[in-house]
């Protein structure tokens, strides 16, 4: 089998106009060439591709299915182009743009922004919050080429690389005299919450099992993270905060985190773009300032005596 580029193209030109000098125009070659060459590719594959009895042309059953695959290998061949490219230029420049989730934006990006904006002054960085849906609608949508957020995520037409693992601790409004929480040790008719939409609501449930648990008669949906702090304080009770959270903490705040008894509960932090990114290199540029950001317990998944709590 000896397929060329140039075929597969004439095929989806042809497949796109269904019409022999449409697509011979739209490729800039002659019709008898366009149609020799799709011909041969069939032969090549012995397949039929094309029913020419159909008016207009249409493609057969396995031309569909070679259509698809064709389509890929193109835009792989594309990626590829656009990565030699970059390859050839000394300095990494141009633009990016990515969506962090809002539990993780406010503690994240103030910590490796800086050291970013030094290390790489020719990228255009651009950052938005955005909701895990929110982030994997616009990827699918190349609205913006990359994102921070909580793994793991099925989606086949995306990747991502975990950067680290955040373990969860219990923030309360009174101090407990403890060294760990236990679960029987959460009050859960006094436990603020994030509102529906975040993935960390979900997190939060599962760390408590609190579905099934009854709740006080008054319900706040927090937005973020800060407010959960600030509603515990000024009402009471206790809620669940990332580790990262903790950092900024005034030294009297810190006195009322309390960690987890093992196994601990985490979250998967990755980066996710789009398996035909042409930004690799910007996005790995980002994927090495937050590593770089983070201390080192945090990126060994076997650290300690964990339990992964995934985003759904």
């Amino acid at each position: 089998m000896n397929v060329q580029i140039a075929q597969l193209k004439y095929f989806l030109a042809l497949a796109a106009t269904k019409n022999y000098s449409l697509a011979a125009e739209q490729c800039n070659v002659s019709q008898p060439a366009l149609s020799m060459a799709i011909k041969k590719m069939e032969e090549d594959l012995d397949l039929v591709l094309i029913d020419r009895k159909s008016n207009p042309i249409s493609l057969t059953d396995k031309g569909d299915l070679i259509a698809a695959q064709a389509v890929k290998i193109l835009e792989e061949l594309s990626v590829m182009e656009k990565m030699a490219s970059d390859l050839h230029l000394d300095k990494l420049n141009g633009s990016i743009r990515i969506s962090v989730i809002p539990t993780l934006a406010p503690y994240l990006i103030p910590i490796f922004i800086k050291k970013f904006a030094i290390s790489y002054p020719d990228i255009d960085l651009v950052i938005e919050e955005e909701t895990t849906k929110n982030i994997i609608q616009k990827l699918k949508a190349s609205e913006i080429d990359a994102g921070l957020l909580v793994t793991p995520i099925d989606e086949k037409s995306l990747i991502y690389t975990p950067l680290f693992y955040e373990e969860f601790f219990l923030f309360t409004h009174d101090k407990i005299d403890k060294s760990y929480i236990l679960q029987e040790d959460i009050d859960f008719k006094h436990l603020w919450l994030l509102e529906e939409g975040h993935c960390m609501r979900h997190q939060m449930l599962k760390i408590c099992e609190l579905k099934n648990k009854e709740h006080s008669s008054i319900t706040y949906n927090a937005g973020s993270i800060e407010s959960l702090i600030n509603i515990t304080e000024s009402s009471g009770g206790m809620t669940i905060i990332p580790e990262l959270a903790t950092w900024s903490l005034t030294s009297e705040r810190k006195e009322r985190v309390i960690p987890f008894y093992e196994p601990i509960p985490v979250r998967e932090v990755s980066i996710i773009y789009h398996k035909y990114t042409t930004k690799l290199r910007l996005i790995n540029a980002v994927m090495t300032a937050v590593q770089d950001a983070i201390p080192g317990y945090m990126k060994i998944k076997e650290n300690v005596n964990r339990l992964e709590i995934s985003p759904a």
